[in-house]
């Protein structure tokens, strides 16, 4: 969703019944992520094409880390990623930079040939606040204007946009 629950459930169902509503939603999470969660268009065939360039692929999410996992397997891209960091697996949730800092220490890659790629806010946030570059694309609950106005390093209105620019040797 882009947003943290605590944020989004507390403003909805007050802060007095946040604990309850994000319970019930993460119960029903459960239930129904995977049969109602897809790829976007594109999605595997970017990580496909950063992986056979030897890229480390990571995951960096608000969502349940241990449900994470199994959605990602589920969606038969699991093995892609070096490691799949959510919440619940000790690390603050973005924008809090500890689950990007965490990747940084395990893969040993420097900050500087690091770079996250995201759809929300939250992901411009929690880049800026890793001190890492962020590749912003509108394939999200976001608009492009909404992302613009956070002020990603880079912009892309689809993830289509960001294969055609890796492989036409536009990016590396």
């Amino acid at each position: 969703m882009g947003v943290p629950l605590e944020g989004l459930l507390g403003e909805l169902f007050g802060k007095e019944n946040q604990d309850e509503a994000i319970t019930i939603f993460r119960n029903k999470y459960k239930e129904v992520c995977f049969e109602k969660t897809s790829l976007i268009k594109g999605a595997k065939e970017l990580l496909l094409y950063l992986k056979s360039e030897g890229k480390s692929l990571n995951v960096a999410t608000n969502k349940t880390g241990s449900i994470s996992r199994k959605l990602l397997d589920h969606l038969e891209i699991g093995e892609l990623f070096d490691y799949i960091y959510g919440v619940y697996d000790g690390l603050e949730g973005k924008p809090s930079p500890e689950m990007i800092n965490k990747i940084v220490e395990k893969t040993l890659i420097p900050k500087s040939s690091t770079m996250l790629i995201g759809d929300s806010p939250i992901d411009i946030m929690a880049a800026k606040n890793a001190g890492i570059p962020i590749l912003s694309v509108a394939s999200g609950n976001h608009s492009y204007a909404e992302l613009k106005a956070h002020c990603p390093d880079y912009l892309s209105v689809s993830i289509s946009d960001i294969i055609k620019d890796f492989t036409d040797g536009t990016k590396k």
